[in-house]
């Protein structure tokens, strides 16, 4: 008897499941309009899906909105990153008979509305291997049967499609390089499971540019990475496995372990409220147990149990509760131990083999016999990524002769992104630094010069 009430719990608990992931699983994004398209002033307009039927608009400045849709190739947004109303920009699209975008009509409240043309641009899905995988990746270059150096773009931590959401590869494209994003293992049309294993993607991308060099139309010896967030672990460990990268881009990427960068997600969130070094320890003593957890596979559940009893309550516990790192989670989560431990079992268990992240992987050592030039770019204020440790790095390793520098945004968080801050430390996206996507082709257009 007892078995059949289990087992019919456990059906419900199935069919619980699988209607709620038909209820809330994300909808397709609309890649219709993805494309760049040309300013008067000779600079562009960057369309891609920001979700579903919504759209995201990028320019050249750094100005970028939320467009969601009105029907008849129309969408409107708001006023600012993520404000949808009251209506300011309204963007029509001129459609050819097969349904393509030929132009966008950008009308701004207030303004005379602006006709962009849509920037044309070679572009194809394609498909490679990547040891038994199948991985998808969508390739654009400029017209011409000129070889084009070419950028490989890494991807982050996300868990969605690079080839349906990215809009880097027109952002190279419309600026003279041939671009290929790819859907990771395990998300959008790839194969495989998805991972954080830092040296399985960077086999990954190794595939990707070992691919794209035997591809007409593209200059092989002038292939360059570029790896935003996450991505700043596994493009330099694939441009040393390569070893024929021309240079490696970063956009607020860390030169520490992940460990260290999960830290500062609390380390921030604590000196931001005013907090100083006692409830930090206190902090880091939580984080410790976590790491013997998380990292070296120890059973210390109960040790937890109790710290966590023990620390309700106190200033600190509450101030960095949600914060981007492991503690900021376990602190917010009102679920009980052990489904806390069923969690972490599911996100960190093994994909094919390999462990799913190593967060004490260490990257200096892969930057200092890397021998592409590399650039950094940070946020000042990045709330997610130590900017600041990962330049006491960096700085070492220029002492040592490595071919790296960075630049830094002081007042831009995570993403290289302006914002405003409440009084409650609450921010509101502004948008894009305003150069932040011309030094990026500076440096590109610099370090593909022939040699």
């Amino acid at each position: 008897m007892k078995k059949k009430i289990l087992w019919s719990l456990l059906g419900l608990l199935l069919i619980g499941g699988l209607a709620a992931y038909l209820l809330t699983r994300p909808e397709p994004p609309d890649t219709r309009y993805t494309g760049a398209y040309a300013l008067e002033d000779q600079s562009f307009v960057f369309i891609a899906p920001n979700g579903g039927k919504e759209l995201r608009y990028r320019t050249l400045s750094g100005e970028s909105g939320v467009l969601r849709p009105i029907g008849n190739h129309q969408f409107e947004g708001g006023k600012g990153w993520s404000e949808r109303a009251p209506r300011f920009n309204t963007f029509s699209f001129e459609m050819d008979a097969d349904g393509h975008p030929q132009a966008l009509r950008w009308e701004r409240q207030g303004a005379a509305a602006i006709r962009a043309p849509r920037v044309k641009l070679v572009e194809q899905i394609v498909t490679f291997k990547s040891g038994d995988l199948t991985l998808r990746g969508k390739l654009v270059r400029p017209f011409a049967s000129t070889p084009y150096p070419a950028v490989v773009i890494v991807h982050g931590s996300e868990d969605f499609s690079a080839v349906d959401r990215y809009f880097e590869p027109y952002l190279y494209a419309a600026s003279g390089f041939a671009s290929l994003a790819f859907d990771k293992r395990g998300t959008g049309g790839s194969d495989g499971e998805y991972t954080q294993n830092f040296g399985v993607l960077a086999s990954d991308v190794v595939a990707a540019v070992q691919w794209l060099r035997d591809q007409p139309g593209i200059d092989g010896a002038r292939i360059h990475l570029a790896g935003f967030s996450q991505g700043g672990w596994i493009a330099p460990l694939a441009a040393a496995k390569d070893g024929n990268i021309r240079s490696v881009l970063i956009g607020f990427g860390p030169m520490v372990p992940v460990i260290d960068e999960d830290r500062w997600g609390y380390v921030y969130a604590l000196r931001q409220k005013g907090f100083g070094d006692d409830a930090i320890a206190n902090a880091d003593r939580l984080a410790a147990v976590l790491s013997d957890i998380m990292d070296r596979g120890q059973d210390r559940w109960s040790d937890l149990g109790q710290m966590l009893d023990e620390s309700r309550g106190q200033p600190w516990f509450e101030a960095v509760k949600g914060s981007d790192s492991a503690v900021g989670v376990v602190t917010g989560m009102k679920a009980p131990l052990w489904m806390m431990r069923a969690y972490a079992w599911w996100q960190l268990r093994p994909r094919d083999g390999q462990p799913f992240i190593d967060r004490l992987y260490d990257p200096v050592p892969t930057a200092q016999v890397l021998k592409s030039p590399s650039f950094w770019i940070f946020g000042g204020a990045d709330s997610s990524m130590p900017t600041e440790w990962t330049i006491d790095k960096l700085r070492q390793l220029q002492k040592e002769g490595r071919p790296v520098d960075y630049m830094v945004y002081p007042d831009a968080d995570h993403g290289i992104l302006r914002f405003e801050q409440d009084a409650n430390g609450r921010r509101r996206v502004l948008g894009y630094e305003p150069d932040y996507f011309k030094v990026q082709i500076d440096w590109l257009k610099r370090n593909s010069a022939k040699q």
